[in-house]
């Protein structure tokens, strides 16, 4: 294993051991929850949107390595920005786990993902919480894709 390779991995691992963001918000405004039909990983994702902005993001659930890693990194890399901002990352990070163009200056941490795409059947658990992010706001009339 390269120590680039090192360095992601314990990146992935540390966030799955000290999550970042865990917990329902005592006052969210937007919610989802998802289920992962290969594995049974769930999360349910909540949100606190202010004048176009994600002033708060948590999360619940049980999961893989994986599946925790990547929530607790998106409440980290989205909580605070724009939603145009936000869409933007969402789109670069999910290119990035499907093996296609992206830009890596926008991904700090998280291009410790950039090798997933070789595994399949984990990029469902790696997308699992961006997913339940996205059906939140999608339930509040705020548009993204999947």
């Amino acid at each position: 294993m390269s120590n680039i390779q090192e360095l992601y991995q314990k990146i992935i691992v540390n966030h799955a051991k000290y999550p970042i963001g865990v917990g329902v918000l005592p006052q969210y405004n937007y919610h989802a929850k998802l289920k992962n039909p290969d594995c049974g990983d769930d999360i349910e994702v909540y949100l606190k949107v202010v004048d176009q902005h994600l002033e708060q993001i948590s999360f619940t659930g049980q999961g893989c390595i994986i599946s925790q890693a990547s929530a607790s990194m998106m409440v980290d890399a989205l909580s605070g920005k724009r939603i145009l901002e936000a869409q933007q990352l969402m789109q670069n990070f999910q290119n990035l786990i499907l093996g296609k163009d992206y830009d890596e200056s926008q991904l700090g941490d998280l291009i410790a993902f950039a090798t997933l795409n070789q595994f399949p059947t984990r990029v469902r658990c790696g997308m699992l919480a961006w997913h339940a992010m996205a059906d939140g706001l999608n339930q509040g009339g705020i548009s993204f894709g999947k």
